[in-house]
């Protein structure tokens, strides 16, 4: 039997939205250099990670060149005991990351790609992705419990931008580590509204003027959300003192999302035949 449940729109931001702590050492010992959000997506029977590329390259992006330093980055996942919620940090890698450039004008120099994907494999998660916030109404209706299992975007998810919907973003910002305690506000950022295409993104605008970029920051890389839950693209920059948002859309990311899978098939192959050659 299948049974359909109509979900509130706030938990889908919630559940669907993974906080990355981004960090220059593999074994994620010492202090973040950064913080950042990010998504699973089902598509053609693959499941990816996304997130903001300058969330692993800051300093690329400050450049406008790769400078061939990449940092790591781990989802914050929460892990259930019997009475309370613990986090541990669970490693992403093997991340794409891509440039833009035209081949009749290589003068031009290129563009810096604000996508980074990674192609996963669930059997490798040691623990599964909950949540931690709680989220009830005035009416006393719970909305989110703590310990809660998370979701991923399916391919029927990715939707198109229009201007008669409203979007919405969800993440948690203001990081402040307090003792061992890592502390984060969670913000909801409403009633956004697509404007039209800029270059390689869509410009959104927010209601009221954008007065400090600390309320957005750790949110680049998170799902932009139309009001039906369905997804139109990744987070990747605001500006402050203006309303303007810029949002990657999925027109520009699905060609990557198929070319992924066969990247990765070649250098399957290249290993079993290096492997089975005679040493």
């Amino acid at each position: 039997m299948i049974i359909e449940k109509q979900f509130d729109l706030r938990e889908i931001l919630i559940k669907t939205n993974y906080q990355l702590v981004i960090h220059k050492e593999k074994d994620f010992k010492n202090l973040p250099v950064a913080y950042g959000s990010g998504f699973f997506l089902n598509y053609q029977e693959n499941l990816f990670f996304l997130t903001a590329d300058h969330n692993i390259h800051y300093n690329d992006h400050q450049e406008n060149e790769r400078l061939g330093v990449d940092n790591y980055v781990g989802i914050l996942n929460n892990i259930s005991h019997p009475e309370e919620l613990s986090t541990v940090i669970t490693p992403v890698g093997g991340f794409y990351f891509m440039e833009k450039f035209d081949i009749s004008e290589p003068d031009l120099g290129y563009e810096l790609f604000d996508v980074a994907i990674s192609m996963i494999d669930r059997r490798k998660f040691e623990a599964p992705f909950l949540t931690d916030e709680k989220l009830v109404e005035e009416t006393g209706e719970i909305i989110v419990s703590p310990k809660e299992p998370k979701y991923e975007f399916l391919e029927e998810h990715i939707a198109e931008p229009n201007e008669e919907h409203s979007y919405y973003v969800y993440g948690k910002i203001k990081p402040e580590i307090k003792g061992i305690i890592l502390h984060r506000v969670g913000t909801f950022k409403s009633n956004l509204k697509f404007i039209r295409k800029a270059g390689q993104y869509l410009l959104l605008q927010t209601k009221d003027i954008i007065t400090h970029s600390d309320d957005w920051a750790g949110l680049s890389g998170s799902a932009v959300i139309n009001q039906e839950g369905k997804c139109i693209g990744v987070l990747c920059s605001v500006i402050e003192n203006t309303k303007s948002i810029f949002v990657k859309p999925f027109e520009k990311i699905l060609p990557l999302l198929q070319m992924i899978p066969l990247q990765e098939k070649i250098l399957r192959d290249r290993k079993s035949k290096d492997d089975n050659e005679p040493q």
